[in-house]
Formats: structure tokens, sequence, C-alpha cells
């Protein structure tokens, strides 16, 4: 019987790595392999309609290689792993030395059945206006060729279970970058005998409630930004005010701001009514990479005085062509199940506390009344006990995945080190030492030589201080 006969008449993984065929991944210059697993859509139905999840490998380059590769979950929930590759492969270089790497595609991402709704036409508005981005979703999302329930975190981790079977590896290690790490933390707890090591990058516990947790996370950054701009001469110097600036924009947002950019893509100058929702985004954005969020007290100074340029074209730098990379179907389809049925009185009375109020979570709402869900299990949203070594990397200045959730994480789990970089934003793994560190936990499969210091001593970005025209530039004495 052939490998494609075999497939077509089983639900679940029972190829060999004989089915592995040459492939490429865009970034990887390595040599790679790519396989396919057909698993249930739904696992309650195995003889029902199947999908194909599909991975990357990249073998190891030694002969000797160790029989433990590493397995990468992506972010979002909406990114494809192998879009990611050209990023996370220099992280895990000097392990790939012996060790293969495996880059899954969750079900609903890349080319794992894609639930992919491509909700911004190009312009400020679509991409800006959540009315006009859920107007685009619902036709998407009922064209899609997918059971929507079936996509939740609980379900995919099947799927992951399913690779390591084909690839006959006993243990793997994990590597799990925001909600990556929420994959990796399922994995565990229903596979705990099949890990040897997991590193979480960013930690989005299963109990975190997303859209509330964007506002309080959000909130705190913003105000870490202000305290070290308070604490920077020339910062405090130039943009005094930064707390009532953005309390005063906010403020005014709720009544609308009319506002004409150009598009920092395009340089199409457009029109636009900014309410509360969308200026708490173009806020929130650049806070992941505190290189953009150093420009944040200018932007925020020039929007204060009727030019929103600068504030438009530093969230274009983070999330510009998000859903081209992005499988927003997929995305939905998890935070629907997973974390908006969580949302109650007392989450939104929390998160009104803060600056952002409920925005994210009334948006979630609304978008979620068109995603069919089902009940996630309970035990879902706990983070059991385990023996297995866990490294932990936050951004101190994070705000989607701050230290607090990593904190909790690593009580919680009990063999686990966190290490912070109190300087540093969303994504650590790749940064200055960390790349050293991952491969010595994984390579001693234990945190007890693993010493973060060298991440606590990278510096905050120099903020952006535009000259005050003013202000009489100084001349040299003769």
């Amino acid at each position: 019987m052939t490998v494609v006969a075999i497939l077509a008449s089983c639900r679940s993984a029972t190829t060999d790595q004989a089915s592995l065929e040459a492939c490429r991944i865009p970034g990887v210059e390595r040599a790679v392999k790519c396989g396919v697993v057909r698993v249930p859509e739904n696992p309650d139905a195995p003889s029902g309609r199947a999908i194909d999840v599909r991975y990357a490998l990249v073998p190891a380059i030694a002969r000797n290689k160790q029989p433990d590769p590493i397995f990468v979950f992506a972010g979002g929930p909406g990114q494809a792993a192998t879009r990611v590759a050209r990023q996370i492969m220099p992280v895990l270089a000097e392990l790939n030395a012996r060790r293969d790497i495996v880059f899954i595609d969750q079900r609903g991402t890349g080319r794992s059945n894609p639930l992919e709704c491509d909700v911004d036409e190009g312009s400020l508005a679509s991409t800006l206006e959540p009315a006009q981005q859920i107007a685009r979703l619902s036709p998407c999302l009922k064209a899609l060729s997918a059971d929507l329930r079936q996509y939740a975190t609980w379900i995919a981790v099947r799927d992951f279970e399913a690779v390591r079977v084909q690839l006959g590896a006993d243990k793997i290690n994990l590597w799990g970058g925001s909600y990556g790490t929420r994959d990796a933390l399922e994995y565990m707890r229903q596979y705990p005998d099949r890990v040897r090591t997991a590193i979480l990058d960013g930690v989005a516990p299963p109990d975190m409630t997303l859209p509330i947790s964007f506002a309080l996370d959000a909130d705190a950054a913003l105000k870490s930004l202000s305290e070290i701009c308070a604490r920077d001469q020339r910062c405090r110097n130039r943009y005094p005010g930064f707390e009532q600036r953005i309390s005063a924009l906010l403020k005014r947002a709720e009544s609308g701001i009319d506002i004409r950019v150009p598009h920092p893509l395009t340089g199409v100058v457009e029109s636009l009514r900014l309410d509360r929702k969308m200026l708490a985004s173009l806020l929130r954005v650049p806070l992941y990479v505190p290189q953009l969020a150093s420009v944040l007290p200018f932007a925020l100074a020039e929007a204060s005085q009727g030019d929103f340029t600068a504030l438009v074209a530093l969230s274009a730098a983070v999330s510009g062509g998000a859903s081209e990379n992005f499988a927003v179907g997929m995305h939905f389809a998890v935070i629907c199940a997973e974390d908006v049925p969580r949302i109650d009185t007392a989450a939104i009375a929390q998160s009104d506390t803060t600056r952002f109020s409920s925005a994210f979570a009334e948006l979630y709402k609304e978008a979620c009344q068109l995603v069919p869900s089902r009940a996630v299990p309970q035990e879902f949203y706990s983070v059991p006990k385990s023996t297995v070594p866990v490294l932990i990397f936050s951004g101190g200045l994070d705000p989607a995945t701050p230290p607090r959730h990593g904190d909790s994480v690593a009580q919680r789990l009990g063999n686990a080190k966190h290490i912070v970089a109190p300087n540093l934003g969303h994504g650590i793994s790749a940064q200055g030492c960390a790349p050293a560190l991952v491969s010595r936990f994984v390579r001693e499969g234990s945190f007890e030589r693993v010493d973060g210091e060298c991440l606590a001593r990278i510096p905050a970005p120099n903020f952006f201080v535009a000259i005050d025209p003013t202000v009489a530039p100084k001349t040299k004495q003769p």
C-alpha cells in the first residue's frame, strides 16, 4: 500500500518518517523536510471529516543527533509556526546542530486548513475601525470550510501529539512564544510524560482572559513608560505631562476626533474619525517593541496638537500587513471559546479601572457573536504541578504577557525558573544573551546553570526627542 493510500484510509497519524519530503520555508536556508498528519477535525467524531495538519522539520546537522527534537509553537493565536521560522531559527541554531527543529502549523493556520479572513482592505479605516472589520469578518467566517468549534487549544495539542508519534520521538522539548506558551502548557497538561524541557517566552496562561488582560497589562506598560520618561531628563523636559496627555486624548476620543493623516505604507492622505477603541489600539500596539514605544512621548505630543501622523505610523510599524500572516478566523475561534465566555461583570469592572476601559472586551464580545464555539473542559484552565524543567522569559515592558503572568505560572508549575528582562518588551528569546541561555537549558536539561543577569543589563532604549524649534541652537564659543 502506498503512503498516499495509507493517509487516505486513516484518521489518525500512523505514517512514518519516510513520508517526509524535501521542501522550503521562508527565511530558512537550511534543508527542510515537510510532513503531514491527517486527523479528525472533530475528535469526538473520528470517522467524520478529516483535516491535514502540516509541519516542517529542520534536520539536525550532526549524524549522531539527540533523540528529542524541539517543537515550536507560534503566537497569536493565528500565527503559523512555519511563517515565524525565520525569527526562531537563529534562537535555536546552536541546538539545531544535534537536534531536529519542528515547526507545526497549528490547525487553522498556515497550510493546516487555514481559517484566514482578510479584514484589512488596505485603508486606514479598514485597519482601525472595528465596525468595518466585523462587517467583513461575518461573510468570511460563513464561507470557511471548517467547523469553528474544533479549533480550540485543547483540541489542537492532540495534533501536536500526532506529529510526535509520527516522528517516533519518545520525548520532545517545547518552545512556545506568547499564545504558543498556552499551547505548551496544555500539551504538558495532557502529555506530561512526553516533555523533556519547556521554554515559555511571554506567558499567556489559559486563565488570563485575554481581552481583559489587554487593558490591564497595556495600562501598566504605559505607566511604566511614563515613569521611565520622568526619570529621563531629556524626555521629562521635552515632553512633560505624559500621563495627562494620554488621559486628555482618550477623553477627547469619547466624542470622536476627526483626523487627516497619510497612510504609512501608501502615503495617501485619508480622513477618519477616531473613537476611544481606535485610539486605545493605537496607543497599545507600539508598546510591544520598546524601541517604538520610546517614540510615543513625541507622537502623543504631536497628536495633542492635532497631528496623528506619528502615532498612526508607530502602530503600522508593528501591525502593518498582519492579516496577511495571521489567520483571523482561527484567532477568533480560539479566543471566543476560551477567553470571552469568562468575561463577566466583575471582569468588566476591573477593566474599566484602566485608561483603556472595556474597549477590547467590547470589541471581542461583539465579534464573538459571529463565532460558534463549544464548551472548554474546566481542567484546561488549570496549570498543574510538573516535574518537567521549565524556563520562563518575560519582558518588564511587555503590554501583553508581562512578568505577573510568568510569576503565576512559575509558582504553579513548581519546577520552573522565571527570568525577567526589565527593559525589554514582547518576546525575549532572540535578544541579547537569551539564545545562549536557551541553548544551555535545553542541552543540559536543567536551569541550574542558567543565569539571566545578562538580560537584566540590557538598557532601555533612548527616547526620541525632537528638536524644539522654539529654542535657539547653542553656538560654540570662539
